[in-house]
């Protein structure tokens, strides 16, 4: 699945940044900047951030 995808997803099941933020173990600042395409993440957030958003 695309990023872009992935984003609208996580819209549509009305999950939010705070929730996936703890899971991984970050800031909201930096799924935000991730999801703008503004900043690189690290491949593991990047997978887990994908699996939270399609397992939830």
């Amino acid at each position: 699945m695309t990023k872009e995808s992935i984003f609208l997803m996580r819209r549509q099941k009305k999950i939010k940044l705070l929730q996936i933020a703890k899971e991984l173990n970050c800031s909201v600042a930096l799924l935000s900047k991730y999801e703008n395409n503004l900043v690189a993440m690290d491949s593991q957030k990047v997978s887990k951030y994908n699996q939270f958003i399609l397992n939830n």
